[in-house]
């Protein structure tokens, strides 16, 4: 079906399925969410509702794994616009279903609305795109009610060529708008910061007019959908919730979910990357975790994505989005190695400034100064507040003295 007028008016049921097949059943009525499973052993919706636990989870809120790609901001108002005239108040439900098998994740959306896939692009002509009209405005129009993502960033989902055939929507373009410009350029330097700190992220591009950002999906290996989960489905919170909490409460989550250090380390190197760039919207829909359907009990951190220097921008108020060491103002070295330590990070001192020196080599030489001066003056103040210190910091790799009862607190 691909006539908007034949959509229907209202979806209360949806079926749930993952790549081992359906699961369960989503339904809405008198303002009460039911998610039902088949059968005791029935894949994995979310790690936070396991079938083994209840059949049957009730909730006068949609569940956090259902809202987790439900848009925001942009695309939500869009959307709304575009099927208003025919279906009337656009739902939750009707969000959900609209994703179908394309959203973010393992799970897909069987109900009465169906809509058909667009063609896939070729990459190469929308990175060069030379027409007279926007090529985010072409995309937009052509992919809007493809597009199931969550943010408030004017952004569309599409399927491109990039490494043959294209089963799902693979690639994400993001635009810029009048509050924060030049946003696709700050993204892609960022993340190219990234890369050069050997920080996992997905490969990305950017438009030869700088008009957008584009970022492969990380969730989508070899054509198989991987299971993801952010960190407010993680800690069971509405997208609303999203900048309550802390990163020690992520860590956490991560040790439980995971029982790998190495993936408390890697979490590390994001928070410490986020703080020198200035990036102050890493909140807990900007970290997840990816596991395999196949394999659900084998988790790992998701490449680090949606990194910009927020500090650059007037309307930020140059505050981290969650707590680190009870505080969001920005710490500085003194704090991030506290973070390290309760983390048992090896060597975080060496790490930091690796990441320092790189930072500071890819503003040298990719001629930042020049083509976008605000953005490197604003990542190097960042910088120099993050490896700065108050010298009360003791390391905590020296072994000290054992103290003696006569011994004074400092």
């Amino acid at each position: 079906m691909s006539d908007i007028y034949q959509l229907p008016k209202k979806i209360n049921e949806i079926a749930v399925s993952t790549p081992l097949g359906h699961t369960a059943r989503l339904l809405f009525n008198r303002g009460s969410y039911q998610l039902i499973y088949d059968a005791p052993t029935s894949p994995l919706v979310s790690l936070t509702m396991p079938p083994g636990v209840k059949m049957i989870y009730q909730s006068g809120a949609i569940f956090p794994i259902f809202e987790m790609n439900i848009p925001e901001g942009f695309v939500r108002r869009h959307i709304s616009q575009r099927l208003q005239r025919s279906i009337g108040k656009v739902t939750d439900m009707i969000f959900l279903a609209l994703q179908q098998d394309t959203g973010i994740g393992a799970l897909s959306y069987d109900s009465a609305l169906r809509l058909e896939r667009p063609q896939p692009e070729n990459l190469t002509e929308l990175l060069q795109w030379d027409q007279q009209d926007s090529v985010f405005e072409y995309l937009l129009d052509k992919y809007l009610l493809n597009t199931s993502i969550s943010g408030v960033q004017p952004k569309v989902m599409l399927g491109a060529d990039t490494k043959g055939s294209v089963l799902f929507p693979n690639l994400i373009a993001k635009a810029g708008d009048s509050k924060y410009p030049r946003l696709p350029e700050n993204e892609f330097h960022v993340m190219s910061m990234a890369k050069a700190c050997g920080i996992a992220v997905p490969e990305f591009y950017l438009t030869e007019n700088r008009e957008l950002f584009i970022i492969e999906r990380f969730d989508i290996v070899a054509q198989r959908r991987l299971a993801m989960e952010d960190f407010c489905v993680l800690k069971m919170r509405s997208s609303e919730k999203k900048y309550q909490g802390s990163y020690e409460e992520i860590a956490d989550a991560i040790a439980l979910y995971t029982g790998n250090g190495a993936e408390s380390a890697k979490f590390f190197n994001y928070v410490a990357f986020s703080c020198m760039v200035g990036n102050g919207d890493a909140h807990l829909k900007n970290y997840a975790l990816l596991s395999e359907s196949f394999q659900p009990e084998e988790r790992w951190l998701a490449p680090m994505y949606d990194v910009v220097c927020t500090h650059i921008y007037p309307t930020d108020d140059h505050k981290l989005a969650l707590s680190l060491n009870k505080s969001k103002a920005f710490p500085n070295i003194d704090g991030l190695l506290a973070f390290a330590h309760r983390l048992k990070v090896v060597k975080p001192q060496d790490k930091l400034a690796a990441m320092a020196d790189m930072i500071k080599d890819y503003l040298a030489h990719n001629a930042i100064d020049e083509i976008f001066p605000q953005l490197a003056q604003s990542i190097r103040q960042s910088l120099s507040h993050a490896m700065s210190t108050n010298n009360v910091f003791v390391r905590f790799d020296v072994k000290r003295a054992k103290r003696r009862k006569s011994d004074k607190l400092l």
